[in-house]
């Protein structure tokens, strides 16, 4: 999961979700808490009204059909009464729940408002309230929750001296409700965090626009554009710091990169004199000296060494007008088949030991300097040459798609180990010495110029990857040369 963005969107997914189910689960527990106490505040109230006086059980069987009424002729009864006088059984509910044992409840000792008695008082008469029938005082109400009958059921105890009052009502409903509800939040939950997780993709992507931007800018920034620098956002101060630091890094990198640029340059200028003079002073002593004295030997290794200066002096501009932009080419329309055929004729002659095998299709065309095309070209080829095995293979093919012309060259070698591979075109690396033979010569600027080249026309140079299979024989090393081909001429030119 590299995606920033979406580890965020994830993250507040997670978090959001964690919080919607605690808020669920808390809201679930306060509404069925709620509407137990509800329903024991209707219980208690129930009761507290009945239990004023002593009532018979006529009363108590008028009371059970109002609160059958009340829940619904098409519904079960909700309500279920279960009265004592004394020790009688004064009235029980015809849909009382069975497994429920009203004497199996405690109850309560105490009254309510602190009212105690040493005695019980008389018993009053019944009926209405009068002098002689006074409001009895009311037991503590205790309430639990018993499964009987097959249902839930919320059980009040209570009474007055003479009566005790088992009041139960069903919780079925309710937990039917509750469950509902439930559900319906449980179905919503995946569309709010689908909503969420949107809303945040969208805000992580508007904050990462400062971001995006900067690495938009920094993109476009080459070595030709060292001076561009990126405009620091004027609401972000986040992000203003990590522009000013980038654009300060460009600023060493600039300085540093033309002063690299400079030296390449100019110490490819300023030797080019003293080394003419060179030459020429050897060539003179050369001529001069006589013949077959050890002197000829001496001046004739000093001049090749001062081509192979003169060589790298060469390549070092080349390289320090590509890092500029101010590599040169004269464009015109090159018969690339025929400077490969060349090129493939003088590597024949250079190492007949080789075995040569191309494949150059013929009048494939492309816009570039021919003297510097040939050079890149060369490169490869000298390299073919060098890091080969002394009956090795050469392989050169051209092959031509609708836009480009790619060229590959390959050797049997030793070939390039893992290490050396991602340094293959870095300026004055060689890599393993075990691949070079005794004779080669070279700074390792030659893949690195060809690059540059095939680059300034458009094109490009890669090392092919190595081959898979572990036991393929002999060992090749490919390298493929990209170059764009030229227009075709427009008719009646």
């Amino acid at each position: 999961m590299n995606s920033f963005r979406l580890r965020l969107a994830l993250l507040v997914g997670l978090l959001t979700a964690a919080l919607l189910l605690g808020a669920g689960f808390a809201a679930w527990t306060v509404t069925s808490s709620f509407n137990v106490e509800r329903l024991d505040r209707e219980l208690h109230h129930l009761a507290k009204t009945n239990l004023d006086r002593v009532n018979d059980g006529s009363h108590w069987a008028r009371l059970d059909a109002a609160l059958a009424f009340v829940s619904g002729s098409d519904r079960p009864p909700t309500y279920a009464l279960w009265v004592k006088n004394y020790d009688r059984v004064e009235f029980r509910s015809r849909h009382w729940p069975d497994g429920l044992a009203p004497d199996s409840l405690a109850v309560p000792s105490t009254y309510e408002g602190g009212v105690t008695f040493e005695r019980p008082p008389p018993p009053p008469g019944r009926g209405g309230l009068s002098p002689r029938n006074p409001r009895l005082p009311i037991r503590e109400t205790t309430y639990s929750t018993v499964t009987a009958g097959g249902g839930t059921w919320r059980v009040a105890v209570t009474g007055n001296p003479y009566t005790t009052l088992v009041l139960a009502t069903n919780l079925d409903e309710l937990d039917a409700d509750l469950r509902h509800l439930r559900g319906r939040y449980l179905a919503a939950l995946p569309l709010i965090l689908l909503v969420v997780g949107a809303g945040a993709w969208w805000l992580a992507s508007r904050a990462l626009r400062p971001v995006t931007a900067l690495t938009r800018a920094a993109e476009g920034i080459t070595a030709q554009g060292l001076d561009q620098r990126i405009a620091a956002p004027a609401h972000d101060r986040e992000f203003q710091r990590l522009v000013t630091v980038f654009n300060a890094m460009l600023d060493r990198l600039e300085t540093s990169f033309h002063q690299a640029r400079r030296f390449s340059a100019d110490a490819s200028h300023e030797l080019k004199t003293p080394l003419a003079l060179l030459q020429a002073e050897l060539e003179q002593a050369l001529h001069t000296a006589p013949a077959g004295a050890p002197q000829q030997q001496v001046y004739s290794s000093l001049l090749d060494e001062i081509h192979h200066l003169k060589a790298i002096l060469e390549k070092l501009l080349l390289l320090s007008l590509a890092d500029s932009g101010r590599l040169a080419l004269d464009r015109a329309p090159t018969d690339l088949s025929a400077l490969l055929a060349n090129i493939v004729e003088d590597s024949s002659a250079l190492a007949p030991h080789l075995q040569f095998d191309a494949a150059v299709p013929p009048h494939v065309t492309v816009s570039a300097d021919a003297i510097l095309l040939e050079q890149a070209l060369q490169n490869l080829a000298t390299n073919a040459l060098k890091y080969n095995h002394p009956t090795g293979c050469v392989r050169l093919t051209l092959t031509a798609t609708t836009t480009h012309a790619l060229v590959t060259v390959a050797n049997t070698s030793p070939g390039i180990s893992a290490e050396d591979r991602p340094r293959i075109f870095e300026r004055f690396y060689r890599g393993d010495p075990a691949r070079r033979r005794d004779h080669t010569h070279g700074v390792g600027l030659g893949l690195s110029l060809s690059r540059e080249i095939l680059r300034a026309h458009g094109g490009d140079l890669a090392l092919s990857a190595p081959p898979t299979d572990a036991v393929e024989a002999p060992i090749w090393t490919e390298f493929v040369a990209t170059l764009p081909l030229a227009a075709p001429s427009a008719p009646g030119r």
